[in-house]
């Protein structure tokens, strides 16, 4: 792991990325294309740090060859999130985490509200959030989703 501390982002620089963790897999290839929009769209704009979602972190690590400047930050609730992990999920997990500009480990063990302070934390560090947000108003990607609103944050839902 590269850095295991919490960290300030430039704020300026950053986005977050949040998303419902099961989707229409049909849909798989149009949601790949909108984030890759999205996350191109918040590069020209000056955002250059991007958070994970293993989804979105692939894009991020194909396109920072094209784009200088471009960092991934893999911001984990836990140490041993991947535990439970599919063998497929798992692999692309440890590679992406692997290949992360910065890793931060906020918590070693879970705890109850690990996955909201994680989301908290993304978002108190970014100008940004990236989401694939379908309106249910319940779970991780509602809660992070309604947070970036009360604090002003702009979110691009690519849902």
């Amino acid at each position: 792991m590269k850095r295991m501390n919490k960290t300030k982002f430039a704020k300026a620089a950053s986005a977050a990325f949040t998303g419902h963790r099961f989707y229409n897999f049909s849909q798989k290839e149009l949601i790949k294309e909108r984030l890759t929009k999205a996350i191109l769209e918040a590069y020209k704009h000056g955002i250059s740090n991007l958070g994970i979602d293993l989804m979105a972190a692939q894009i991020v690590q194909s396109l920072k060859s094209s784009c200088p400047g471009m960092t991934l930050t893999a911001a984990i609730p836990f140490r041993g999130q991947a535990d439970r992990f599919s063998a497929n999920d798992k692999m692309v997990y440890e590679n992406l985490i692997a290949s992360a500009d910065e890793v931060l480990i906020l918590s070693e063990r879970y705890y109850t509200r690990c996955f909201l302070d994680r989301d908290e934390f993304m978002v108190e560090n970014a100008s940004l959030l990236i989401a694939f947000y379908d309106g249910r108003e319940k779970g991780g990607t509602y809660y992070t989703f309604k947070k970036a609103n009360h604090l002003g944050i702009p979110v691009v839902n690519v849902y």
